[in-house]
C-alpha cells in the first residue's frame, strides 16, 4: 500500500507539472573514479553489493523511459581509482557514458593527473568531439594548448518545451597544484562564475541555469552565496552524499556521493520560465538493481582483459586477504581524528621501510575496506593514485631525512585549511600529534603533543620519514621544510598494503587517538566526555586489556564530571590528579598500552588546564591537605602576552619536585637564552623573558620557541616578539 501511495503521489506531481508547465528531471552522478564493476561488501557469489555501471545503466534507462525531459549529467572525476583505469584509462567509461546518452560532463581534477595529452588521447579515442557529448570547463585557460579547445567547451544549452536550460562547468583550481593540467591553467572559479551565469541567463535567454561543478560542497555554497541567477549546482569533488538539496538563497545544491553508489534525481517544476518547485531523491545502486545485459557483457570482457594482462593477473577474482571488520576511512569527528584505514596504511608503509615516521595524507586514501574477502582490486581502490608507466601501478614509497622543525612546519601546513580541505591532513605511524582546528591557521599544532615512538619531538633532532612519492613535491613547497637524502624506493603503495594485509589476515584496525583535534575539548565537560569515549575506544582497539580498568576510569571520569557540574573545580582537578596516577600504574603493569596511556594523560592534562580553581575557592571547603593544591599534571602554558614587547611571562606547572630546564630558541634552532636550569618544587611557576639573549643583548623581531624539560617530560611552544 505504501508503494502504491508513493506512485500515486509521483503521478499526481507529474500530472500537475504537465498541466501547469514543464517538468525537468536531472539525473546526476559524480566521482565515479573508474568503478565500472560493483564494489564494496560482497554477496554470496563474491560480487560487490554497491554500484556497478551495468546497474547504473538499468536505473538511467528506466528513468529515461518514465520521466519527462531528462538531463543526464556527470560532475567530474571518472579517472583514477580502479585497475580498469590502469589498463584502459577512462576510455571505457566515456564509451559507456555515450551509450547512456549523457548530456554533459564537467572535468574533475583527476582528469588532469596524467597531463592534458592523456586527456586529449582518451577523448579522441572515444570519438570526441564528433560522436561524444559536451565536455565542460568554463574556467579552463587553454590558450597555451589550443588543441584542448577542440574537446572542451564552457557551456551547453538544452531546450525542453518552453524551457531553455543553460549548463556550464567549473573545476577546482586546486588541480593546478594537486594534479597536472600544465600548460593549461584552471582559473579561480569564483572569479568567473557570475559572468557565465549572465552569459547564459541574459545573453542566451536561459530560463534555468545549472552549474555542473567539480568544486566541492563548501565551494559550491560559496558560489551560491556570491552569485545571482543560479538555479542549481550539480556538484562533485568532495564525494558528498546529500540526501536532500542544500538551499542557499534561490540556489539548490545536490551531490550524489561517490563511485556510482547513488544516482541523484532532481525534479524541477518550471512555470513561465521560473522554477516553482522541486523534488529530490538519491536512488541507491546496489544488488537489488539488475544489471543491464549489454553493459554487463562489455564489462565482463574488460575485466577478463585486465586479468589476462601479466601486469595485473586475477585482481578481480582471487582473494588475497581477509578483513575481520570494516576499516573506515572517514575523516574523524570530535576529538579523535585518525581512522582505521589511515592507521593500517601508515603501519604497512613503516613495516616496509623501517623509518622513524610515516605520513599518509588523508587525500591519498580513496576508499575504505569492507569486512570479508579482499581481492587485489579491493585493495588497489584504497590507494589508487599515481601511474607508473612500466608496471601500471600507482605511487611508490619515498624515504628521506628531515628535522623536528620541518615536521612542525609540515603539520601546520597539513591542518592549515581544515575543515575546508582535508586532503593534506596527515594520518601517521609511530607518531602522535594534536592541533586545534578553531585556532588561527598557522598556529594550530600543539608542539608539546608531538611524540615519535613515545618520546617527545626534538625540534632540532633528525628523523627518517616515509611518504608516497607523490607527496614529496608538496613537502618541498612548504617554507622551511627540509628534505634530505631522498630515496624513491621500488615499493609500490598497492603492493605494500596488499602484502601487509595478507600477512596480518584477518585484518582488524581501529581508531587509536594518534591525532587529536583540541577544538573538541575547550570546554572542561566536553573534555571529560571525550575521555570517556577514549576509554571505550581503547577497549575496542585492545589498548586497555582489562574491562575492570576501563570500568574504574569511566567511574573516575564520571566523578570528575559531577565535580565540574557542581562548580567544584579544585575537587575535579584533584580527582584528575589521582586518576592520572592510576593510569601510570596500569601502564607499568601493561594493562594500558603506552601510546593510549600517554594520550589519556595528555587529554587529562588539557582538561585540568581548562579548569578554573581560583574562581571557585570561595565557594568550596578548604583542601584537607596541602597536596590537594598541587597541580594535577605537568603543563606548559602559552606565554602571555603574545605577541609581546618588551617582555612576556611563561607559566608552567609541576606535579612533583624535579630538575627543570626552560630555554629559548630562534627559528634556526639556535639557543638564545636559558631562563631556568634548576631543581624546582611541585606547584605553579612563572618565568619572564625580556627579549634579550644570554649576553643581555636585545634580539630582533621574529618567531621564537620556548622548550621546557622537566624530568622525563618535554613541551615546546612558539611565541612572537614584535618591536
Amino acid at each position: 500500500m505504501k508503494r502504491l501511495v508513493t506512485l500515486v503521489s509521483v503521478a499526481s506531481f507529474l500530472f500537475v507539472a504537465s498541466v501547469c508547465g514543464d517538468t525537468l528531471t536531472v539525473l546526476h552522478l559524480n566521482d565515479t573514479h573508474a568503478h565500472l564493476l560493483p564494489y564494496g561488501p560482497k554477496d554470496a557469489e563474491g560480487v560487490g553489493m554497491f554500484g556497478g555501471m551495468a546497474r547504473v545503466a538499468t536505473l538511467i534507462g528506466m528513468n529515461k523511459m518514465s520521466e519527462p525531459n531528462v538531463l543526464l549529467l556527470h560532475a567530474g572525476d571518472i579517472s583514477v581509482g580502479d585497475f580498469m583505469f590502469q589498463k584502459y584509462l577512462s576510455i571505457p567509461e566515456l564509451e559507456i557514458m555515450k551509450q547512456l546518452g549523457y548530456d554533459a560532463f564537467t572535468l574533475g581534477n583527476h582528469e588532469f593527473d596524467l597531463y592534458p595529452s592523456t586527456l586529449k588521447y582518451e577523448l579522441s579515442t572515444a570519438g570526441f568531439p564528433g560522436s561524444g557529448f559536451p565536455v565542460l570547463c568554463a574556467n579552463l585557460d587553454y590558450s597555451a594548448d589550443p588543441e584542448m579547445g577542440v574537446f572542451i567547451k564552457p557551456y551547453v544549452i538544452k531546450e525542453f518545451g518552453g524551457t531553455k536550460v543553460g549548463i556550464f562547468g567549473l573545476t577546482t583550481d586546486f588541480a593546478n597544484s594537486g594534479s597536472n593540467p600544465q600548460p593549461d591553467v584552471i582559473l579561480p572559479p569564483l572569479s568567473v562564475a557570475q559572468a557565465w551565469i549572465d552569459t547564459l541567463r541574459v545573453g542566451h535567454g536561459c530560463n534555468v541555469v545549472i552549474l555542473l561543478s567539480h568544486l566541492g560542497t563548501p565551494t559550491d555554497q560559496a558560489v551560491a552565496a556570491s552569485t545571482a541567477g543560479l538555479d542549481v549546482i550539480v556538484g562533485g569533488h568532495t564525494h558528498t552524499q546529500l540526501d536532500q538539496p542544500i538551499t542557499i538563497g534561490n540556489t539548490l545544491i545536490v551531490q550524489a556521493g561517490e563511485f556510482g553508489h547513488y544516482v541523484g534525481k532532481l525534479h524541477l517544476f518550471v512555470d513561465g520560465g521560473v522554477i516553482t518547485g522541486h523534488d529530490f531523491q538519491l536512488m541507491t545502486v546496489d544488488n537489488n538493481v539488475p544489471a543491464e545485459p549489454t553493459t554487463a557483457g562489455m564489462l565482463a570482457m574488460l575485466a577478463a582483459g585486465v586479468e589476462a594482462d601479466t601486469l595485473f593477473g586475477p585482481v578481480f577474482s582471487h582473494p588475497v586477504a581477509q578483513a575481520a571488520i570494516d576499516l573506515d576511512k572517514d575523516f574523524g569527528q570530535g576529538l579523535v581524528m585518525d581512522n582505521p584505514m589511515g592507521n593500517m596504511i601508515a603501519d604497512a608503509f613503516r613495516q616496509a621501510t623501517a623509518t622513524d615516521i610515516v605520513f599518509q595524507p588523508q587525500g591519498f586514501i580513496n576508499q575504505q575496506i569492507w569486512a570479508g574477502p579482499q581481492v587485489g582490486d579491493d585493495i588497489f581502490q584504497t590507494v589508487p593514485y599515481g601511474f607508473d608507466q612500466t608496471t601500471r601501478l600507482g605511487f611508490k614509497l619515498a624515504t628521506f631525512e628531515t628535522d623536528g622543525m620541518s615536521i612542525i612546519a609540515g603539520l601546520e601546513f597539513s591542518v592549515y585549511n581544515l575543515p575546508y580541505l582535508e586532503d593534506f591532513f596527515m594520518q601517521v605511524s609511530n607518531f602522535t600529534y594534536a592541533y586545534n582546528s578553531s585556532a588561527a591557521p598557522g598556529s594550530r599544532v600543539d608542539y608539546g603533543s608531538i611524540t615519535i615512538g613515545g618520546s617527545p619531538l626534538n625540534p632540532f633532532g633528525t628523523y627518517t620519514v616515509t611518504v608516497p612519492d607523490g607527496v614529496v613535491p608538496f613537502l618541498t613547497q612548504i617554507p622551511g621544510f627540509s628534505v634530505n637524502n631522498l630515496t624513491i624506493t621500488d615499493q609500490f603503495m598497492y603492493t605494500v598494503v596488499r602484502d601487509f594485509m595478507a600477512a596480518h589476515s584477518p585484518v582488524a584496525y581501529y581508531r587509536q587517538g594518534k591525532v587529536l583535534d583540541l577544538a573538541a575539548i575547550t570546554d572542561p565537560m566536553a573534555g571529560v566526555e571525550a575521555l570517556v569515549q577514549m576509554v571505550s575506544m581503547d577497549q575496542l582497539n585492545g589498548s586497555i586489556t582489562k574491562a575492570k580498568v576501563a570500568e574504574i576510569l569511566t567511574r573516575d571520569f564520571g566523578i570528575v564530571a559531577k565535580h565540574i557540574e557542581g562548580g567544584r573545580d579544585v575537587a575535579a582537578g584533584a580527582k584528575l590528579h589521582g586518576t592520572a596516577q592510576y593510569v601510570k600504574a596500569q601502564m607499568r603493569l601493561g594493562l594500558i598500552g603506552d601510546m593510549a596511556g600517554q594520550t589519556l594523560l595528555y587529554v587529562m592534562n588539557r582538561v585540568a588546564g581548562s579548569l578554573a580553581p581560583a574562581n571557585h575557592m570561595a565557594q568550596e571547603p578548604s583542601p584537607s591537605s596541602e597536596s590537594a593544591l598541587i597541580p594535577a599534571v605537568f603543563e606548559l602554558a602559552q606565554n602571555f602576552p603574545n605577541p609581546f614587547n618588551p617582555s612576556t611571562a611563561i607559566n608552567f606547572t609541576l606535579p612533583s619536585a624535579m630538575p627543570v630546564s626552560l630555554e629559548i630558541y630562534n627559528v634556526l634552532g639556535q639557543r638564545v637564552k636559558t631562563l631556568v636550569d634548576a631543581t624546582m618544587a611541585a606547584g605553579s611557576h612563572v618565568a619572564q623573558w625580556d627579549g634579550t639573549d644570554q649576553y643581555g643583548g636585545a634580539v630582533s623581531t621574529g618567531v621564537y620557541f620556548y622548550r621546557l624539560v622537566a624530568g622525563d617530560q618535554t613541551a615546546t611552544k612558539k611565541m612572537m616578539l614584535l618591536k
